[in-house]
């Protein structure tokens, strides 16, 4: 680290407020000043950084028996895909890598003569064998199937199994670094080892210390209350203000049925849609999610936009303001820059566009999961872990249990005023 950067370090932990400032600091408050984000840097990511160095600290502990059972019962579960993969394009035994996209793309589009329809080329001008591409071609061939699943259980294997073996401390517990500035959105990711996406599968290896139990606050659909919220639609603010199930109030407008009426597979279609505003879902994407055709997928879309109408407003005028701007910004002010929303390149242009209707929400839902954070490390009896997107996780003595859970979560529903009301889920694991 330079000496510049260490002063700036040392300034931004020490609570003299007379210090002098070192010249590139001066330069980047004045800069803040200019573009209007020093709430965003005082009010939440300063406090910030001593928190998460306590969290990092403090780490969260692993059960590391269970982690070596999973890792044998892994092992064997991609030795068995690699068998039946191998096998369905002919070999007798491994014949070539199947983490080799170069290699894998060779195997499918030459040697099994897949179609290549829908699937696009690599830079290197091989086809692409990504996820995407995978789905599209999967009724193809039945090899397609067991790639993906080799993927899935190959990712749980090396990402997180064996990287939390490796990296727990003599007290079996693992330290991950929280990143602030990991995201264009405002959100914090995990780094060494990334602990933001622990398929569900694995998350029993966390385990609480003796005498504690791990408690896990969870925001509950907080990107739809924002949604509502930025884009005051009367509809969507209403049913959450009456704690309504928003999946099965937007299924019924969309199928123009009632409440009651509702069927699974119409709150299934109506959940993916509420979501898929949030990212700017088109027609395609939509109909690869629900398999729809594109037709019907664009018919739901219109008429989900003519239910909620503000909603549609707020997307238009927020394109439109990124597009005159080149930046979108939440409601604290914090900012994202979009230079790509006016390409010519229609691709990128289209990028941007999504990332300027997901940015006001997503970064907005972020800092409310922030300030919490900031309020509740103030807990006593309580040690925050974990921040995993909308989600909080603490290690909380039996003996102050019931009066800490409620404390915490009275403190992330009252964290941001929104038009609506904020909702958190508690779960708890005991060790």
């Amino acid at each position: 680290m330079s000496k510049t950067k260490i002063e700036i370090a040392k300034w931004l932990l020490d609570p003299d407020k007379e210090r002098v400032l070192p010249d590139d600091l001066v330069l980047l408050e004045a800069r803040l000043k200019e573009l209007g984000l020093e709430k965003i840097y005082k009010e939440i990511e300063l406090p910030l950084v001593k928190i998460l160095e306590e969290m990092r600290n403090e780490g969260i502990k692993v059960d590391l028996k269970l982690l070596k059972k999973f890792s044998k019962n892994y092992a064997k579960k991609i030795n068995s895909l690699e068998k039946q993969i191998y096998k369905k394009a002919g070999f007798l035994r491994g014949g070539f890598n199947i983490n080799s996209p170069k290699q894998l793309s060779e195997i499918l589009f030459e040697k099994l003569k897949i179609s290549k329809e829908g699937v696009s080329k690599t830079k290197t001008g091989n086809y692409s064998t990504d996820v995407e591409s995978l789905l599209t071609i999967q009724s193809r061939h039945p090899i397609v199937g067991l790639i993906l699943k080799y993927r899935e259980v190959f990712k749980i294997q090396s990402t997180y199994i064996e990287p939390l073996r490796k990296l727990a401390d003599k007290n079996q517990r693992v330290h991950t670094t929280f990143a602030q500035t990991g995201t264009a959105t405002g959100r914090l990711s995990s780094q060494n080892p990334n602990l933001q996406n622990i398929p569900p599968v694995i998350r029993e290896v966390f385990i609480a210390e003796k005498g504690y139990v791990l408690v896990s606050f969870d925001y509950s659909q907080i990107e739809l209350r924002v949604l509502a919220s930025v884009a005051k639609d009367k509809k969507m603010t209403e049913a959450f203000k009456n704690d309504l199930d928003i999946h099965k109030l937007t299924a019924s407008q969309v199928f123009n049925v009632g409440l009651k009426e509702v069927t699974k597979k119409q709150r299934s279609f109506a959940k993916t849609l509420n979501f898929g505003v949030i990212y700017g879902m088109g027609p395609f994407a939509f109909a690869r999610a629900t398999g729809l055709s594109v037709m019907e997928a664009e018919k739901f879309i219109k008429e989900y936009f003519n239910d909620f109408a503000e909603i549609k407003l707020w997307r238009e005028k927020t394109i439109e303001g990124a597009r005159k701007n080149g930046y979108v910004e939440n409601l604290n002010g914090r900012k994202r820059w979009l230079p790509e929303i006016t390409s010519f390149n229609w691709r990128l242009a289209g990028e941007a566009e999504r990332a300027a209707m997901n940015m006001p929400i997503q970064g907005l839902a972020a800092d409310i999961i922030k300030l919490a954070m900031i309020k509740a490390a103030k807990v006593k009896g309580a040690r925050m872990l974990l921040s995993i997107h909308d989600e909080l996780i603490f290690e909380i003595g039996k003996k102050v249990l019931k009066n800490k859970i409620l404390e915490i979560k009275e403190i992330m529903e009252s964290a941001y005023n929104l038009k609506v009301p904020l909702k958190v889920d508690v779960a708890m694991g005991y060790a």
